[in-house]
């Protein structure tokens, strides 16, 4: 008798009082941010071919596909420069198709950003 007793308090204690990993916690949107331009650092330098102002990507839009929920359209903006960090400063803007983990870009727009809009760039 105290051999099925002590392993009904066993067996409750294991059920009630063990921790429960199952939550599911929301990730601040900022952090998704990061994560998703992480991902994209490689397919970014293939396409800009030069070095850009890393921390300063924006994520401009992210749509999924309409036909098929698998695919995403991610658009992305960075500012380029040629040397250390001198102008000539280039906004580069790079749609990326991601189909699971194959990423190509898409669409591609470049301009050299004139001084008077470096501020809006946080550049100076």
């Amino acid at each position: 008798m105290k051999k099925k007793f002590s392993l009904l308090i066993i067996l409750c204690f294991i059920l009630f009082l063990a921790p429960n990993f199952s939550k599911a916690t929301e990730i601040p949107q900022d952090v998704l941010e990061k994560a998703l331009i992480k991902l994209l650092q490689e397919p970014i330098s293939l396409v800009v071919g030069a070095d850009w102002f890393r921390g300063n990507e924006k994520i401009l839009e992210i749509k999924q596909d309409e036909e098929n929920i698998d695919i995403f359209y991610v658009t992305v903006q960075v500012v380029s420069f040629q040397g250390p960090h001198t102008p000539p400063y280039m906004e580069e803007i790079i749609t990326f198709k991601i189909v699971g983990y194959k990423i190509k870009p898409t669409d591609y727009f470049n301009r050299v950003i004139p001084e008077n809009e470096w501020n809006n760039f946080h550049l100076h």
